[in-house]
């Protein structure tokens, strides 16, 4: 049986030789920590078995007081070696380090001087084998030795307590395993030191080794044995992604609770192949199931649309064979959402819904490729949208807007490109469009707006230029769209450029003959024929404005002549016809006016050189010039003036036709007439069938007369 014994304690000495290597080669500062009490340990049993082998007395206390000495040493050594395994940051603990190595430095000079005089402690002899063992008499010393290391076991022990309860439940294992040792090393060494249990030799010395090994089997082999499955089980219950994994052969191993609540009507049996689970839950956009991929899987409940980003990950281990495919879930809904709102808010107009001015700008170089040709940009705005607010608030202001924006989308379709821009202007990119389809397409959309809002004071104005060929850049197009716009909304809009034309319009009105009416009709049949004629829509817009002010010049005249019943005089009408002039200089004055100053100069000239200022002749008198001057004459002849009473349709328009080629353009003519007996002539027709005839007829002017003295 002793024989057992001293082999029982040449083999913890082997062993812990061995774990004392193991540590110091894994080469971490826990392992050093560990290896030096693992150390202590071995050299303990070392010195403590010269007590059973050695013959002489000295040689066995000698021996015995240095297995006491490396015996603190091996505590103080596990006790620090434990503040670094569990992490611990506390100053009290720090503190309590250093008393007990200054505790172990004291108690060792008691303990070495023991042999050389019993001060610490006594021994008795026991029979041992074929010899004899020394065992322990305390002294006072030896008493407090033997409580310090207990204080140092138990501080260690509340140490690992207190991480206990710091700790996830799942970890406490971790820690219950050293604790356990500790404590049963403290309960024998108790028992051997009171003799409850009468034994020759100290049995706790061996405890500790088995301490050494829990510790080092807790910090280097339970941990990550058990972490695998620790931390799969954290991965499934406390991951609020749903989370399914799959074999390496593709059979259903785990899910998350999560996984469940997102697939109720799927069934989670162990016979599930991944394969199954692919094709019944619709993962389309899947690549097979054996390469890692990433996908968008949208799932519909109760009416409301989720998208998840599915994630597939083969695992694999170092030799590059599959060990599972795990399946993770993460719902992006939100996040695209979010995304989705910050990038519209980035690209588009939030009232209308249009790109904004940004997005538009990056496009622009696009549309100077010959491919995209011809392209017409319409810049449309509402008028008087200042006023709008103020009146009705700008929440009915944006209302305005939406639905003006609707009528343009329905109309253009989803694919053309609108933007709104600067100072509420819309602009419509009709790629494919010559100018007058995109002229015609506007007007739909401006009496669609007009329709809407009959009762209400809504309508909008708009331009467009249209780029065929590079003698125009598309930036150059926009701005002649713009200042179509601008022309034509001078005549509508409460701006202080409309202003300015709506003095310059009252004051004729007030020295002339000329009424708000007749000026009005001159505008709507000047914009008709110049559409008729295919002329650009900002060439309308000057249209337009010159039909309004081209005898501007006529508020510089004296009153007595506009206003003379007879026939002027020759020095009367040498005075009349430098209102053109005087015009052109009102008009070159402003800024807003400059555009039609040679239209306002050239109203009078005559296709055949015979007119005022210049006689100019034929295509020398601008388009807008011409058109107006047989627009205005054919208003003055069919229509009631103070000194003369309208003449029928037909007669104006025979008159037109006789002096096409001498006072009027012949194409104009050509195409005027036209126009007139498709649309005017027709009407007059109907009104006079339903009218009784005039009972007294005034003369009737010709277009010479109504050209050259009242237009």
């Amino acid at each position: 049986m002793e024989e057992l014994i001293i082999a029982g304690y040449y083999l913890a000495a082997l062993v812990s030789a061995f774990f004392l290597v193991k540590s110091y080669r894994r080469d971490t500062a826990i392992s050093k920590k560990l290896g030096i009490a693992m150390l202590m340990n071995f050299l303990m049993i070392l010195a403590y078995t010269l007590n059973i082998s050695a013959e002489q007395s000295m040689t066995k206390s000698i021996g015995c007081s240095c297995s006491f000495v490396l015996m603190d040493l091996m505590i103080y050594f596990y006790y620090d070696y434990v503040l670094a395994y569990i992490g611990s940051k506390r100053k009290v603990a720090r503190v309590l380090k250093y008393i007990f190595l200054a505790y172990c430095f004291v108690d060792s000079i008691f303990l070495l001087a023991n042999p050389f005089k019993e001060i610490a402690l006594s021994y008795r002899k026991a029979a041992f084998a074929d010899g004899y063992v020394l065992t322990y008499v305390p002294m006072i010393p030896f008493h407090v030795h033997i409580v310090f290391n207990v204080i140092m076991i138990v501080a260690t022990i509340i140490l690992l307590f207190v991480k206990c309860k710091e700790a996830p439940k799942v970890y406490l294992n971790r820690y219950y395993g050293p604790i356990f040792g500790m404590i049963l090393t403290v309960v024998i060494y108790f028992v051997y030191i009171t003799g409850y249990i009468p034994l020759s030799v100290d049995p706790t010395l061996l405890l500790y080794v088995l301490v050494g090994l829990i510790l080092y089997f807790y910090t280097f082999n339970y941990l990550p044995s058990v972490t695998v499955e620790i931390t799969r089980n954290m991965i499934l219950q406390y991951m609020k992604d749903p989370i399914i994994l799959f074999d390496y052969e593709g059979r259903l191993v785990a899910h998350s609770e999560q996984m469940r609540e997102l697939m109720p009507d799927f069934r989670f049996n162990e016979d599930v192949t991944i394969e199954q689970f692919v094709k019944e839950n619709g993962f389309s956009g899947l690549n097979g199931t054996n390469l890692n991929q990433e996908i968008d899987w949208i799932y519909q409940e109760n009416g409301i649309t989720r998208i998840y980003q599915c994630q597939l990950n083969c695992m694999k281990d170092d030799e590059q064979k599959l060990v599972g495919k795990l399946f993770m879930f993460h719902d992006v809904t939100d996040v695209r959402q979010t995304f989705f709102e910050f990038e519209k808010s980035m690209l588009f107009d939030s009232v209308t819904g249009f790109y904004n001015k940004q997005s538009f700008l990056t496009q622009i170089p696009q549309w100077n490729i010959p491919e995209y040709w011809p392209v017409s940009v319409a810049v449309c705005n509402v008028d008087g949208m200042n006023a709008i607010n103020e009146a009705y608030g700008t929440a009915f202001g944006d209302a305005v807007m939406r639905n003006i924006s609707r009528y343009i989308r329905r109309r253009v379709g989803d694919k053309v490109f609108c933007a709104k821009i600067d100072n509420g202007d819309i602009v419509i990119v009709l790629e494919g469009m010559y100018n007058a389809d995109a002229a015609t397409l506007l007007d739909a959309i401006e009496d669609d707006i007009q329709d809407f809002y009959e009762n209400m004071p809504v309508s909008i104005e708009f331009g467009v230029a249209t780029k065929e060929d590079t003698e125009k850049s598309i930036e150059k197009i926009l701005q002649d769209a713009r200042a179509s716009m601008q022309k034509k909304k001078m005549l509508k809009d409460k701006s202080a450029s409309s202003s300015l034309v709506d003095s310059l319009k009252q004051t004729l009105c007030e020295s002339d003959y000329q009424t708000e009416e007749h000026v009005e009709r001159t505008r709507m049949m000047a914009a008709r024929l110049g559409r008729e004629m295919g002329i650009s829509d900002s060439d309308i817009g000057r249209l337009e404005l010159l039909a309004v002010l081209h005898d501007i010049g006529k508020v510089a005249i004296p009153q007595d002549i506009i206003k003379k019943q007879g026939k002027l005089t020759p020095e009367e009408r040498s005075i009349i016809e430098q209102h053109t002039v005087k015009g052109y200089r009102i008009a070159k004055s402003s800024a807003e006016l400059e555009d039609i100053a040679d239209g306002i100069l050239s109203h009078h000239e005559k296709w055949d050189g015979t007119g005022y200022p210049n006689r100019l002749k034929g295509e020398e008198i601008p388009l807008i010039a011409r058109i107006i001057s047989a627009v205005d004459s054919h208003d003055v002849m069919v229509n009631d003036r103070p000194y003369h009473k309208a003449m029928p349709e037909a007669d104006a328009i025979a008159e037109l036709k006789r002096c096409a080629g001498t006072q009027f353009d012949p194409t104009v003519v050509e195409v005027f007439v036209r126009l007139l007996e498709r649309e005017e002539l027709p009407k007059e027709e109907a009104a006079q069938e339903q009218e009784a005839p005039a009972a007294e007829a005034q003369p009737e002017l010709t277009a010479a007369e109504a050209g050259t003295v009242y237009a």
